[in-house]
C-alpha cells in the first residue's frame, strides 16, 4: 500500500477483521478515518465507526431496480459452475480479487 500511496491513504474500511484494523492504522494520513463492520471494538479505539450492515427488503428493492435500470453494475471477476465451489472458495480466501466469484448452477 505504500508503494501506491507513499503518504498514506485517506479512510480504512475493514471488511475481515482478525487484525485488519491494527495493521492499517499506520496507513492512514489522518487518524480516525476507519470503519469497520468486522471489528467494531477496534474501530472505535482508533476513532473509527463501527457499521453493522442489516439487511432490508426495501434497500434491496431499490437496488434492483438501479440495476435494471441500468445504473448499478457489479464487476464479475469469475463465473465457475458450482462443481468448482472448491476453487470459488481458494480464489476468494487469495484475496487477489476485484469483484464478485460467482457459482453458476
Amino acid at each position: 500500500v505504500r508503494e501506491l500511496a507513499p503518504e498514506g491513504v485517506d479512510a480504512v474500511l475493514d471488511f475481515v477483521g482478525d487484525g485488519a484494523v491494527g495493521q492499517s492504522l499506520p496507513l492512514l494520513r489522518r487518524p480516525g478515518r476507519v470503519a469497520s463492520i468486522a471489528d467494531g471494538q477496534a474501530a472505535l479505539d482508533a476513532g473509527g465507526q463501527y457499521v453493522w450492515v442489516r439487511p432490508s427488503s426495501a434497500d434491496l428493492t431499490t437496488l434492483a431496480a438501479l440495476a435494471d435500470a441500468g445504473r448499478l453494475t457489479v464487476h464479475v471477476e469469475q463465473a465457475l459452475p458450482l462443481a468448482q465451489a472448491a476453487e470459488a472458495w481458494r480464489l476468494s480466501q487469495s484475496g487477489r480479487t476485484r469483484g464478485k466469484i460467482v457459482l453458476t448452477v
